[in-house]
């Protein structure tokens, strides 16, 4: 399960945060590696479920993939307009997001899932 939540904001130092992929067998190897190519600089977290949509996909032992691109002043306020959506960086994220599906579904891939503690 990938759940995208508050990816519009990508900074200058291009992080993309990554909960959960230590829920799956080399996940954050994979995660890393995705980043490379599209000089973004992922923060993976292997234990880190984090605390979204996604945590109850998690509890019914389904690996997970918790992604964004961090917090801001805005969060939940009716400041947080469009205008302050990085759009570029954003097409950025949804590519390696497409790039980490598609590596995952055109190959033997077994995908289990590994309870974090």
């Amino acid at each position: 399960m990938i759940n995208m939540d508050m990816v519009g904001r990508l900074n200058t130092e291009n992080h993309i945060y990554v909960n959960g992929a230590g829920s799956f067998p080399d996940g954050v190897r994979f995660m890393k590696n995705l980043g490379e190519s599209l000089n973004l600089t992922p923060i993976v977290h292997a234990g880190s479920v984090g605390g979204s949509d996604h945590v109850s996909f998690y509890q019914k032992k389904i690996a997970v993939l918790g992604i964004h691109t961090g917090a801001h002043p805005q969060y939940h306020k009716p400041e947080d307009t469009i205008d302050l959506i990085n759009i570029s960086g954003e097409k950025i994220i949804c590519y390696y997001i497409y790039k980490a599906i598609m590596a995952l579904a055109t190959t033997n891939y077994t995908m289990t899932f590994i309870e974090q503690d």
